[in-house]
């Protein structure tokens, strides 16, 4: 598996100015690509490769042919539909030309002038993400003067162990509008400070969207962005509750097939649901209980609002609101936790069939 660790750098003018060579060689394969509707590495790195050399010869091979890798990329994931001009400044590294060193919170990097060896901030993420690391991606705000670099970490896989029937604990969560999970042990994550937020939020777009000037867009640019980081901080504060409690296996719904993403919901409610990030919150989960050892599967979620936890009985007619009430056994529950457990069920029955189905 695969971890990131951002690291802060001092503001450096040899990175700096290998920042702008860097773009600027990215913009020759960007421009050359688009007017000879071509994103083929090989057939870049045989048009651009002797131009670029000969035109920007401060910039070291090694970091042209990551800059022509970065390009092409970029121009396979436009399709060629239009001309990109490149504005960031960020240098690609690979293996070639850098060299992180944890213990002395160091990291050595290709520059226009040579290989220079840079402090990083401490982060506690380099004591835990220890591995192999494959590549890094240097960022550079000229504007406020900062530089940061993300070093990628390959580390082994931590799968969780194979135990018995009693041996595993898995628990289901169920998400929605109203809660933003429920979980089959009984802890809810109400959503009514979140909307709340989200509401004020989509009340001031509303209002700076009718004023329309330029000032009102900057401030537009600013709310999303600290809507974006709310939403955010937001769903790190439940999976890190989720991930921390003590089961091994954790289940949760497949929502792209669910009602939640049909069409004939209404106005409302798909504006409430657009206002959030389920699918935030899923890879959140998914990639720090990987990291933790647990698993984590996607069950179909068809039913599990309408059948009972308790007996099994599926009906339409269970589930009136909030409220669950089975009409074979009268077993009545919230609505939001019972189908957490019904996932759970799911959850913990697909966990054995994938692990039969392994060792077969």
């Amino acid at each position: 598996m695969f971890r990131t660790i951002k690291l802060k750098l001092p503001y450096d003018t040899s990175l700096l100015e290998t920042g702008m060579q860097f773009r600027e060689a990215c913009q020759m394969v960007l421009d050359y690509g688009f007017s000879e509707h071509v994103f083929n590495k090989n057939k870049l790195n045989r048009a651009t490769y002797k131009s670029i050399r000969r035109e920007i010869p401060a910039l070291p091979s090694a970091l042209v042919q990551t800059a022509r890798d970065a390009a092409s990329e970029s121009l396979k994931q436009t399709k060629l539909e239009t001309r990109i001009h490149r504005k960031s400044m960020t240098i690609r590294y690979d293996r070639r030309t850098f060299k992180f060193y944890p213990d002395s919170h160091t990291i050595s990097l290709t520059t226009v002038n040579g290989r220079l060896v840079f402090p990083v901030a401490h982060s506690p993420l380099i004591e835990e993400y220890r591995g192999e690391y494959t590549n890094a991606q240097l960022y550079i705000d000229k504007k406020h003067r900062k530089m940061s670099v993300m070093v990628q970490v390959e580390m082994p896989d931590r799968d969780a162990e194979k135990k018995s029937h009693k041996e595993i604990k898995g628990i289901g969560i169920d998400r929605g509008i109203k809660n933003i999970a429920v979980l089959s042990n009984n802890m809810f994550f109400n959503a009514r400070e979140l909307r709340s937020v989200k509401g004020r939020y989509r009340h001031n777009r509303s209002e700076l969207q009718h004023v329309g000037t330029r000032s009102a867009h900057r401030k537009l640019k600013e709310l999303s962005g600290r809507e974006r980081r709310f939403v955010q901080n937001t769903n790190h504060i439940i999976w890190k509750q989720i991930v921390n409690l003590p089961y091994n296996v954790i289940a949760l719904e497949m929502l792209e097939t669910t009602k939640m993403s049909n069409k004939k919901n209404g106005r409302r409610f798909n504006g409430m649901l657009g206002s959030w990030s389920p699918f935030q919150l899923e890879q959140f989960i998914e990639y720090k209980a990987e990291y933790a050892g647990k698993t984590v599967i996607y069950v179909n979620p068809r039913y599990t609002s309408q059948r009972c936890s308790s007996c099994g009985y599926i009906n339409k007619n269970n589930r009136k609101g909030s409220t669950f009430h089975c009409l074979n056994c009268n077993f009545e529950l919230n609505a939001d936790l019972n189908a957490a457990r019904n996932i759970g069920i799911l959850g913990k029955s697909e966990y054995f069939r994938l692990l039969s189905t392994s060792q077969s």
